[in-house]
């Protein structure tokens, strides 16, 4: 039988599981937080199809961070989620502070697919079976 990630005891176990859940927290919410503080034209991708597919993944990423939250609640002791949001929080006052930048686009749509491949594992390991 094979050991969930996040339900696995010993090095790689939990703490390995807490980490990728701050991990993802963080990278979604700054992906989104950038395209919700992008509404120049300058700061948009020059291609019409490039700003709609940002559009999509900056959703996907609030969307998939507002999930992770609840999943948090459920699956973890409540200080982690809690600390996971908090942390996100900070790091979009970094990004607000930091200004426009011309990469701001290419890192928002880098940290949303990121952000968006831990939450997939984190979704699929922590909610498959158990064993």
């Amino acid at each position: 039988m094979r050991k969930s990630l996040l339900r696995a005891g010993g090095s790689g176990g939990i703490e390995s599981a807490v980490t990728l859940y701050c991990a993802a927290m963080v990278l979604l919410s700054i992906g989104a937080f950038i395209h919700s503080k992008s509404p120049a034209p300058e700061m948009r991708p020059a291609s019409e199809a490039a700003s709609i597919f940002w559009l999509w993944l900056s959703r996907a990423a609030f969307v998939t961070w507002i999930a992770l939250i609840v999943w948090g609640f459920r699956e973890l002791h409540w200080s982690q989620p809690v600390a996971a949001v908090m942390v996100s929080l900070v790091g979009n006052a970094v990004i607000a502070m930091r200004g426009p930048r011309n990469a701001w686009p290419l890192l928002s749509m880098l940290f949303c697919a990121l952000g968006l491949a831990a939450g997939a594992i984190i979704f699929l390991e922590g909610l498959g079976p158990q064993g």
